[in-house]
Formats: structure tokens, sequence, C-alpha cells
């Protein structure tokens, strides 16, 4: 993010505690939180379109006074839209809009990295009090997002396909042993699995 004066002048301790380096090409994804349930779809929507603000005050713990001492402060920070004699003016939106008309969105986003336009707004995200996994966030506020990880998701999932898995197998064997015996030689052998 630019800095300007003191806006956006972020500690770099803060910067790399709560903004994860992605690679060009590399998407982060994010989730909106708090939408309406919709009894049809059973889930939860958000409309055609939902604006973000790109600005926020937030406390940054590791803010240094003149000597150097970590004493924590407040900070404005934001996506400039204007910036007028060394001061911000005005701070961009951000709109998370629906994959078509007529169809309410499911909250999610991506933010693709390489893309100046996009990291600008990831770190905003990343550092804002909107961001759930912020754990220096203004906890007075609701936070409005969280960042999606699509691999723990992954990891989450097999754990509880194969706890599914391991659970009909054992019952299996209990209620038909042959049948059991049977699957078991359709599992691959180690060698296998690698060819």
């Amino acid at each position: 993010m630019k800095v300007v004066g003191s806006f956006n002048n972020v500690s770099e301790e803060l910067r790399n505690e709560l903004i994860k380096q992605i690679k060009p090409g590399e998407l982060a994804r994010f989730q909106l939180l708090h939408g309406s349930f919709d009894p049809v779809l059973r889930r939860e929507v958000f409309g055609a379109a939902k604006s973000i603000r790109l600005n926020d005050r937030i406390y940054d713990p590791y803010q240094k006074d003149s000597k150097g001492k970590v004493v924590g402060g407040y900070v404005d920070i934001g996506v400039p839209d204007t910036i007028r004699e060394n001061r911000v003016e005005k701070c961009k939106k951000y709109w998370v809009e629906s994959i078509a008309n007529g169809i309410p969105g499911n909250g999610q986003f991506a933010l693709m990295g390489g893309n100046v336009n996009e990291m600008e707004i990831y770190e905003f995200l990343c550092l804002s009090n909107g961001n759930k996994d912020n754990p220096h966030r203004d906890k007075s506020k609701l936070p409005q997002y969280e960042i999606v990880d699509v691999e723990q998701i992954r990891r989450t999932q097999e754990e509880r396909d194969y706890k599914e898995l391991a659970a009909r197998i054992k019952l299996l064997s209990k209620q038909n042993p042959e049948k059991a015996a049977e699957l078991s030689r359709l599992i691959p052998k180690n060698e296998e699995a690698v060819a």
C-alpha cells in the first residue's frame, strides 16, 4: 500500500504478521460474512453486489515512539483514490459482485497476485478490522470477511472422507467379512499406488 505521510505507515512487524505473500498468478480467496439466509437456495446470500470501504483505522501493536521504543498506536490505512498536497482525500471502494445477473452472490471473491491494484486491496484487507483473522482487530466491530485457506479446506475434507471411509469399512468387516476381504484386495499396495 502506498504510504502518504502517516497514512498507511504500518510497522514492518505487523505487515509480516498479517500479510501472507502471494506469488504472481496465485489467488487469495475471501468469503464475506453476515449475509442473509435464502431458504430456497439453502445458503447464505449477499445480493447482487456488496461494497467494502477501503479505509480504516487499525491498532498496530508494534508502532514505535520517537526513541524507538515499542508503544503501539493507531494507524489510518486504506487504498488511496485521491491524494492532494501529501494528504489522502478519498479512498477507493471494492465491490463484490454476484457471478450472474439475477442470481444472489455467494460472497466469495479472489484477488490475483502480481496485479498491482488487486495487491493493494489484498494488503488492506489483511490489515483491516474487517478481517476476521486479524488478532489485533477492533472487537467492537463485526468482521466483514475471512481469508479462505483452500489448502486447509482440502486437508479437512480429506480427513473427513478418510474417517467416513474407515467407519464404513469397519462396519462392513463386522457385517460381511467376505466382502470386506474382497474390498481390501482392490486397494493398491504402496508400489502400485506410485506407478
